[in-house]
């Protein structure tokens, strides 16, 4: 089968990432991929999994961008495709009418997917549009079918965004080398319990609760210790200012550590008691808590948007209300007693691939 992705960008962005996952499960299974956008810093990546990357400015919401019809229709057909897969709006549209410029029997297959939760409105409504409709998780599909019930041809399919267990896998030791290498770098680290706050340093993530929260189960532990791990976007740097101010006067300073961009999040996941996932905004899906759990590490959230299907699967125990602090401090005490289960059967790579090629054939 070959397959064509549109995306604005293959960044780490939720379809972005999506992108990149599905063309390497496709190389994998023998399927050839290709995928189509203005480039990004995933890109390099993306070729190196074994994927066609033809870049083409699908990036630019403009009129000028109708321009790009021809081309892509002329690109779909030189190339024979079976299935082009939109995964953003401008694609989508773009796509939809290539597409529908090709005789009938000819046509590729049309699909679309959501990674992310639009607002209503004449140019979103192509994401449900598609001759099958994904979803990342059950509350994005239902925000879809309220918004665009009269362009769905049916009830979006649910296809959680994979884990790629081959770097997350579970069963792998964590290096002690690496260990060692980190207790040697925060000796501070040694003989305490890791709380992982995997998230960007902007307004509306959770670090304060989570320092609140720290400062909470300091007064009943004494081997608690908080790891935020994130950048600092460029238009948040005053914000993160604040956040170690706070922590300071919390009396933290020896229970937190902000360190910044890491890129070894398998092995903090494997060594942490708990990771928290305290975002204001509900999401789509949650590619971090899915990451952690598929490690076996133990993940606390709000009740909101796709991670409380996620944790509904995996952890239900971590489910606490958005802004109960009580709920969040009895929850992580829970973990911390006793050793806990946590179910990732569902969340690889191979899973997701194998429900979206059997969409693929269906459409």
């Amino acid at each position: 089968m070959r397959v064509l992705q549109a995306v604005p960008q293959i960044d780490k962005s939720p379809e972005g990432r999506a992108t990149l996952d599905l063309g390497q499960e496709l190389v994998r299974l023998g399927h050839e991929s290709i995928v189509v956008s203005a480039g990004g810093e995933l890109m390099d990546r993306l070729v190196l999994r074994g994927s066609r990357h033809i870049e083409i400015p699908l990036d630019r919401r403009s009129l000028w961008s109708l321009r790009l019809v021809r081309r892509l229709r002329r690109l779909i057909r030189e190339l024979e495709v079976d299935v082009v897969h939109a995964r953003a709006p401008l694609p989508g549209w773009l796509l939809w009418l290539a597409v529908r410029g090709i005789p009938e029997g000819q046509r590729p297959r049309f699909v679309t997917s959501v990674h992310r939760l639009y607002g209503g409105g004449f140019f979103n409504s192509i994401m449900a549009a598609g001759q099958q409709v994904m979803a990342v998780s059950g509350f994005a599909g239902e925000r879809l079918r309220k918004q665009f019930s009269r362009k769905l041809a049916s009830a979006p399919e649910i296809v959680p965004g994979g884990v790629n267990t081959r770097e997350f896998d579970r069963s792998a030791p964590v290096s002690g080398y690496w260990h060692q290498r980190l207790l040697n770098d925060f000796p501070q680290l040694e003989g305490r319990n890791w709380l992982l706050m995997p998230a960007a340093l902007s307004p509306g993530n959770g670090h304060r609760e989570f320092l609140q929260l720290l400062s909470m189960l300091g007064q009943q532990r004494d081997d608690v210790f908080g790891l935020i791990v994130g950048e600092v976007p460029p238009g948040d740097v005053k914000y993160a200012r604040k956040l170690e101010r706070l922590a300071l006067d919390l009396g933290l300073s020896d229970k937190v550590l902000f360190m910044g961009p890491r890129r070894d999040m398998r092995e903090l996941y494997a060594s942490a008691r708990i990771t928290f996932c305290l975002g204001e905004r509900p999401l789509a899906y949650g590619r971090v808590a899915a990451e952690a759990l598929a490690m076996g590490c133990p993940v606390i959230a709000y009740r909101l948007g796709g991670l409380t299907e996620l944790l509904q699967q995996c952890f239900p125990q971590g489910l606490v209300d958005a802004g109960d602090t009580e709920a969040l401090l009895e929850a992580s005490m829970e973990v911390l007693k006793r050793p806990v289960q946590v179910v990732s059967d569902g969340l690889s790579l191979e899973d997701m691939s194998a429900r979206v090629l059997a969409l693929y054939a269906r459409a």
